[in-house]
């Protein structure tokens, strides 16, 4: 692997979630970056986007001002495009899931379609606004089926819904499951995933994303795993994806060398256990970037 950029965002959307904001120095305090250096030929750290100003803080916990937060997500977007004309793989750290709206826009081009791997035990589908929970609204945004307000954020380029893949759900309503049959969206719930097992349904979108064209972002919430391995996160309940599972999708991405950008959200290190849930993460990218080694080693 060539070359990939670090990018922490400590930033929080929502006043009682003070945690979030904490994530990238979590992920950081477990040497990710001396990690990666031993596997990639170039990590470019991007540091930390600033904490939000007294001001900003102010319009955005306080007042939840859709203009103050739109503004910091096309902020973020930028440094997002700008990592990606640099080169190399995006690679965005976080707390509040809010900022995958940013990260995802970042990676959308004029000229070819993005593909979004969406791992997440929400959907995130819902249309109306949620001004007390934008999160509800970040995938129904991506799509063009969210509130308008938000739509700025992707420049109004939207990702279609056949290049969509949202794995390991268990909390959705039945709107949410509308949309994602309206729009086409491959999906597979927990429910899914225990019937068919994580394997195939691993084969499965290997296979699907074979056939896609573009930039693919995957987008990894730790609220999917299960709270056995990532206790570190503000939505805790049992039955979500196990630590063999994520690890044997995460090998099977890096085979697939479709990955163009990850973003790894819902981090709160208030909650967790001794920094485990980043020290997972980070396990992830590890997995994943030795066996981007092991092929290049190969061939």
């Amino acid at each position: 692997m060539k070359k990939i950029g670090i990018l922490g965002v400590p930033w929080m959307f929502h006043e009682e979630r003070q945690g979030v904001a904490l994530a990238p120095y979590a992920m950081r305090y477990t040497g990710v970056i001396s990690m990666l250096e031993k596997l990639v030929d170039v990590v470019k750290d991007y540091h930390n986007m600033a904490f939000f100003t007294d001001m900003e803080q102010e319009a955005i916990l306080k007042s939840k001002d859709l203009k103050a937060i739109t503004y910091k997500l096309k902020e973020l977007r930028e440094i997002v495009m700008d990592m990606k004309v640099e080169g190399g793989i995006p690679i965005v750290f976080g707390g509040d899931q809010l900022i995958s709206l940013g990260s995802i826009a970042g990676m959308e081009d004029k000229e070819i379609e993005q593909t979004v791997i969406w791992v997440n035990a929400h959907a995130d589908m819902g249309r109306e606004l949620k001004q007390d929970n934008l999160c509800h609204n970040v995938m129904a945004t991506v799509i063009g089926r969210g509130p308008a307000e938000l739509g700025t954020i992707m420049n109004h380029r939207f990702v279609s819904g056949d290049n969509v893949c949202i794995v390991g759900t268990r909390r959705i309503d039945y709107d949410e499951f509308r949309v994602i049959e309206e729009e086409g969206i491959l999906h597979y719930e927990m429910t899914t995933i225990d019937r068919m097992g994580f394997a195939m349904v691993t084969d499965e979108i290997i296979q699907w994303l074979a056939k896609q064209d573009g930039n693919v972002h995957l987008v990894l919430d730790v609220d999917a795993i299960d709270p056995e391995f990532t206790p570190g996160t503000d939505f805790i309940s049992q039955g979500g994806i196990y630590w063999r599972e994520i690890r044997y999708f995460m090998k099977n991405l890096a085979l697939s060398d479709k990955i163009d950008a990850m973003t790894f959200v819902g981090i709160n290190p208030l909650n967790d256990d001794k920094n485990k849930t980043s020290q997972f993460v980070v396990s992830l990218l590890e997995e994943y970037f030795q066996v981007k080694n092991m092929q290049i080693d190969h061939f």
